[in-house]
């Protein structure tokens, strides 16, 4: 059980990007929502405040720039951690200047994925 009640957006428009994120970390007890866009992503967290954004920069209507844009003009949205999830090895700079941003490049492996996640939402048993 341990992460039970931690809630993760993940926000990719990958299908099969997302549907993976979201089960593994789910299988690690985590409580997950997905978006396929920054759009739907901002809907997202008007409905509810997670404790982690996993984000993808290249998507179609809002990229992940611009939803980090868009969620730095809203105080409580702003607090939110995001880690970035890009295989493209030259946003790496750029991505670390982003304000509260950490970069994990894909392919990304698992335990990193699960050390990241667990950085930001410790289990209940070490809480």
């Amino acid at each position: 059980m341990g992460n039970t009640g931690w809630c993760v957006l993940v926000v990719d428009d990958d299908v099969d990007v997302r549907g993976m994120l979201a089960q593994v970390l789910q299988l690690e007890g985590y409580d997950v929502v997905t978006a396929a866009d920054g759009r739907e992503a901002l809907k997202r967290l008007e409905e509810r405040t997670p404790a982690l954004v996993l984000l993808d920069l290249m998507m179609p209507r809002m990229n992940g720039w611009q939803f980090r844009a868009e969620q730095l003009k809203v105080p409580a949205l702003a607090q939110v951690p995001v880690v970035v999830l890009s295989g493209d090895g030259s946003l790496e700079a750029r991505g670390l200047t982003m304000p509260g941003v950490r970069l994990l490049r894909k392919p990304i492996e698992l335990q990193t994925l699960l050390d990241t996640v667990g950085s930001y939402c410790p289990s209940s048993a070490t809480a």
